[in-house]
């Protein structure tokens, strides 16, 4: 079977990297379809690891020299899969993030990184959005996406109806600093939103929760919204 360059329109996609893989079969082991080595990697520790996890849940593995120097353009990826896309729902007694129309896909990985280092578990995705099984995404979480529960919304509005979460809506302008706001939060009943990279909420959008803000530097303009979201986590980390 000859492989296709990913598409957002295909039922599967690409996990590069023996770690995110590893992580891959951790979390999602039934979606895994195929795993590819690269026989110059075969003495590195990730890919023997890989090798073994691989023949415990009888996917077959491939000799992927080509596949993935292909998809990821580079000659030191030793290993990667292909597997099936898939779906499921937040958790509705644990906190969540909401990202309102990320358009990044680096971003989109990193805040999905920051969610597993700090114990979130839970992503909620307005569209339009970065599409999540991008193997871009995949790489820059280092495969943490497939230990976090993500699910589409077309508005915020739509998912504030479904869970009834206290919204925390990330703005510069807002009254209420990251500082003020600490003691308040019923964590497991919080939900915290963080706008599009390019246009931020709406007015009606800011009217669903209440609006704080991160304090910095009057120098800086504002902050990427992957690292307003890492500090976020930090301050209200659930591990």
């Amino acid at each position: 079977m000859k492989l296709k360059q990913y598409d957002k329109n295909q039922k599967h996609s690409y996990c590069l990297g023996a770690y995110p893989t590893i992580e891959l079969f951790k979390y999602r082991p039934k979606a895994v379809i195929e795993v590819f080595i690269n026989p110059k990697g075969q003495n590195n520790r990730g890919v023997k690891e890989l090798e073994k996890i691989a023949r415990q849940n009888n996917v077959r593995v491939e000799n992927g020299n080509k596949v993935l120097q292909r998809f990821s353009g580079k000659e030191n990826v030793y290993a990667g899969a292909r597997f099936s896309k898939y779906e499921c729902s937040l958790e509705k007694d644990s906190p969540h993030i909401v990202m309102d129309k990320p358009e990044n896909l680096g971003n989109l990985g990193t805040v999905v990184r920051s969610m597993h280092a700090f114990g979130y578990k839970n992503l909620a995705i307005i569209r339009p959005s970065a599409d999540i099984f991008n193997p871009k995404v995949i790489r820059s979480s280092m495969g943490s996406v497939f230990a976090v529960n993500f699910e589409f919304f077309n508005s915020l509005g739509e998912y504030k109806q479904k869970y009834e979460k206290n919204l925390y809506i990330l703005t510069p302008k807002a009254d209420t600093s990251l500082e003020e706001l600490r003691e308040n939060v019923e964590i497991n009943k919080s939900a915290f939103v963080f706008g599009s990279e390019s246009s931020g909420f709406s007015g009606k959008e800011l009217g669903l929760g209440k609006n704080i803000r991160i304090d910095f530097s009057k120098d800086v303009d504002s902050l990427n919204v992957s690292i307003a979201a890492g500090i976020i986590m930090h301050r209200f980390k659930t591990i």
